[in-house]
């Protein structure tokens, strides 16, 4: 099995802090690009163009908004989900890989879709009494 290596990049700085992305300028500009989409049902994807950016934009390593990088095709996540960023080259032989989504499917939750979201993953969310967020 082949490995990939990725390339050893001087990272950016910003605020003194280095930052790294996971795709590097170089890669990004790779046919086909280096890292696809697995959905929870264990399908891949390519990528939109917002989640392209997303991979190509730096972070530091202790970010926790940093993207979400899959170890290996069958990794989870946290919550035991399948779905996140794979490397191309560590999906299983033969995996079928289908076309970016049109919408980013990245965008920004509003609140109640934020509560739906962690009421699906089984969180109990409490609205604060008084109507006040703070507290």
């Amino acid at each position: 099995m082949w490995r990939v290596r990725r390339s050893r990049v001087t990272p950016p700085r910003r605020d003194g802090l280095i930052s790294r992305p996971v795709v590097t300028p170089a890669e990004s500009s790779a046919d086909p690009y280096p890292y696809v989409y697995v959905e929870s049902d264990g399908t891949a994807r390519e990528l939109h163009l917002g989640e392209r950016e997303y991979l190509e934009t730096p972070y530091h390593p202790a970010d926790g908004g940093r993207p979400y990088v899959k170890r290996g095709y069958e990794a989870r996540d946290g919550w035991g989900d399948l779905a996140g960023f794979c490397l191309r080259a560590q999906l299983p032989e033969g995996t079928a890989v289908g076309s970016a989504p049109t919408d980013n499917p990245s965008k920004p939750m509003s609140e109640s879709e934020l509560v739906a979201y962690l009421q699906r993953k089984r969180v109990r969310v409490e609205r604060p009494s008084g109507g006040s967020r703070e507290g």
